[in-house]
Order: C-alpha cells, then structure tokens, then sequence
C-alpha cells in the first residue's frame, strides 16, 4: 500500500514539473513571437506615458518604401509576407552609439549614389533626424536624413542619406549582415519599375509605366466624442456648445475639443503648450506623444510629413499612405506655436479588410500627371513632393461601415496635401513672385 502511494506520489510530482517546463516553455515561445512583440507595440498608444520607450520610436518612425536594382533598372518591391523594413530595423537594432561620418555634401556624390547597383535603398516618407534611428544618440544631435543604402553584398558601410540638402553620412556594420533581408527583397511578390526626380522636397518616385494598384475595401469604426474629450480634456464635466456645423467642449479657458458634426474630424487646441520645443528631434518625440494621447489605434500608423512645426502622422496600407476626407486630410497633424499646440485628427478607424475580387486600377504615368498640372498654371518648381495614396470613398450602403480604398497620386504644393483631381480643379492663384496660394476651403 505504501509502495502504491509512494509511486502515485512521484508520477503526480513528474506531472506537476512537467507541466512548470511546458508552461515555461510556452510562454517563452509566445513572448519571443515577433508577432507578439509587435503587437504589444502596436497597441502601446493607449497609454499617456511621456518617456516613450525607443524601440516604440523604431516602430512609428520607420522606413516605408523599399527599393533595388535588376538589371540596371530600379524597381520599388513590397513582399506581403515578409516585412521588409521591419527585417531592416530590427538587423539594425544593435547600432546604438555608432559613430556616424559626414563623407559629402555635393549633388553630384548623392546622385552617383542614388544610381549605385550594389546598393539597396529603403526611405522614409520625410526626415527624421539620428536619434530616432541610433539609440545612444543625444537630443541635441539634429542631423537629418530619410533613406538607407543598404549593401547587397559584403561591405563595412552603411550610408543614410538626405535628399534635401544631398548631406550623405556613413556608419561602420562591420558586425551586421544584410543577405537574408537582400534575398527577401530579390524574392518579393511585388515589383515595379520606376526612377527618381528631383523636386522641391527632395527625390519622389516617378512610375514611368501606368502602375496597377490594388483596390482595398475595409470596415470601419469610429469612436463617440465622449471618447476622445475624456481623453484630452479629463474625466470632469467639460462645458459643451453647439455652434452651426460643430460641437466644442472645453474644461476652462486652456482647453478646448471641437468636434465637425456629419464628419470624423476633430481639432483639440491647448493654449497651455504655447512652447515650441526648439530641438527637431524633440519636436518629432513630442508630437508622437500627443498623438498617442489622442488614443489612435496604431497598428499601421506611421510618421509621414513635417514641415518646421507642423507634423503629420497616417495610417498606410502596405508602403502607401491613406489620406481621409477633409482639409486636415491626415489621421493626426500636430502644430506647434507660441500660442498654443493644435491637434487636428480623423477619428475614422479602418478595422477590418474585407475579401474583394482582387480588383485593380491603373494610374497614369506620373510625368503626365506632372504634365496635366502644368497645363493648369503649376509649375514644376512649385511641386514639393508627388507621390501615390489612398483616397477613401464610402460604398452605396453606409449601414455597413464599408469604405473602399482608391489609389490616386497625390500632390504637395504650398506645404499642403492634395490630391491630383483636387489640384486640378482649385482655381490656381500666382502671387508676384509666381508663388502658388493656398487655395483650401476652411473648417474641419
């Protein structure tokens, strides 16, 4: 009897350690999941915690666009199913302190760089300054740039460069391998032929061929006022005032929330932040935070846009950035100024991708839509920066919360986004210097 219970005794105590290794085990699994992982840092915006963690800046202020040479041509490549910049920065994550090397500032290098075959190249759709992307850095450190020239084969040296000013800089990789990322990208599902021109704004991608673009239809949500006025005015009782086409609540005289009825738009303006940070990399931290604050959902939210003091942030469907309806036609623009900080943002959330028939739709060359602005009284030189979005259009039945996302170029003029049609359909209006006005219609 004894020798029974002496047995059942150590199998229930094999079990039990058994069953600790298997949860060890597990757990150790689905916490080292890169999905895991990204997915706490892409629901991280729900908190307000000022001292934002670096690997949270990696992950919003990352590369968007991924490009490589094939036989002397350059071709723009998406995988969907591997990430490519993601691939890139976390290859990248152990460069923290790097000593980083100014090696030209002539148009001449950076054009010749552009053009190099052995090299890689992934951007950002604006400059970010060296800390957000070398952690160890100091705040101070404004240097800017907004792409990589990633080595296809064995090289000490990764370049980053500035399209702007054609500032090229250099860090040493001795210990860091880039083969696996450069067979993903070599592999990947989706190629497109292009080139690069030179514009205001720096190098925008010019589609010489009519590319195909994939239509998208997604379901929606949209949080109530309530939401967002508990989350930038507190959990008081705000005084509400309805005023035409708008509501606006305000905690006193600092705060104010003003909500555009029929639409998702939104303005939150605080007359307390009257601040404006004077270091960039200070200015693009915290207008990460007050976007965070907002309570956006994150998963493809990224940094877009930011011109001296206005920031932009949008949502992006693989590497294109979505543009919602109306003047503040991004997910959230902050603004700095000694008046106060203004928030724009759209509270429209896309949630779900909705099965389609694969359908597509052709864009027309983008010379020829260069070509049709300037048959409108643009000129080249006006042009900042062109580039392919997403435009949403709500389907017949609005009960279901179903938007379809359409591919069309976009245009920067006058520090503002637009799309081609928009432009084109503005009266345009030419100052004495041959300058273009900004032509919008007011409101949220």
């Amino acid at each position: 009897m004894k020798s029974k219970e002496k047995i059942g005794r150590l199998i229930l105590r094999i079990s039990l350690i058994f069953m600790v290794l298997l949860s060890i085990v597990l757990s150790a699994i689905i916490w080292g999941s890169d999905t895991r992982f990204s997915r706490i840092e892409q629901t991280s915006s729900r908190t307000t915690n000022k001292d934002l963690g670096q690997k949270s800046l990696r992950d919003m202020y990352v590369p968007t666009q991924v490009f490589y040479y094939r036989n002397n041509k350059m071709y723009q490549v998406y995988d969907g199913k591997n990430n490519l910049p993601l691939e890139f920065t976390k290859i990248t994550e152990s460069l923290t302190r790097n000593r980083v090397s100014l090696v030209s500032t002539k148009a001449q290098n950076y054009r010749k760089m552009l053009n190099k075959r052995d090299y890689m190249q992934l951007t950002y759709p604006d400059q970010i300054t060296m800390p957000l992307f070398l952690t160890g850095l100091s705040k101070k450190d404004s240097r800017e740039f907004n792409r990589f020239f990633v080595p296809t084969k064995n090289s000490h040296y990764l370049y980053l460069g500035n399209d702007n000013n054609n500032y090229l800089y250099r860090i040493n990789v001795n210990n860091l391998s880039f083969a696996k990322l450069y067979k993903h990208v070599k592999q990947a599902n989706t190629k497109i032929e292009v080139s690069l021109s030179k514009f205001k704004d720096g190098y925008s991608v010019i589609y010489e061929n009519s590319p195909q673009m994939q239509v998208y239809s997604y379901l929606t949500y949209q949080e109530s006022d309530s939401y967002f006025v508990y989350r930038l005015l507190g959990s008081g009782s705000p005084a509400q005032r309805n005023t035409g086409n708008t509501v606006i609540y305000s905690n006193g005289s600092y705060q104010r929330l003003i909500a555009a009825k029929k639409t998702h738009n939104y303005e939150f303006v605080d007359y307390q932040q009257n601040k404006v940070p004077k270091l960039m990399t200070s200015r693009l931290m915290e207008s990460l935070y007050y976007v965070r604050r907002i309570g956006l959902s994150e998963p493809d939210l990224r940094f877009f846009d930011a011109d001296k003091d206005i920031f932009m942030y949008q949502n992006f469907v693989e590497e294109y950035p979505i543009f919602l309806p109306g003047r503040y036609n991004a997910r959230a623009q902050v603004k700095f100024a000694s008046n106060g900080m203004t928030i724009n943002f759209n509270s429209l959330d896309l949630q779900i991708p909705v099965p389609t028939t694969n359908s597509k739709k052709t864009l027309e060359p983008t010379n020829k839509a260069i070509q049709r602005l300037e048959q409108a009284g643009y000129k080249k030189a006006d042009i900042e920066k062109i580039l392919i979005g997403y435009t949403i259009q709500e389907t017949n039945d609005k009960k279901d919360n179903l938007v379809d996302l359409q591919p069309t170029y976009y245009v920067k003029i006058n520090n503002a986004w637009q799309s081609l049609d928009d432009w084109l359909n503005l009266d345009v209006k030419i100052d004495q210097q041959g300058n273009v006005k900004e032509g919008l219609v007011d409101g949220l």
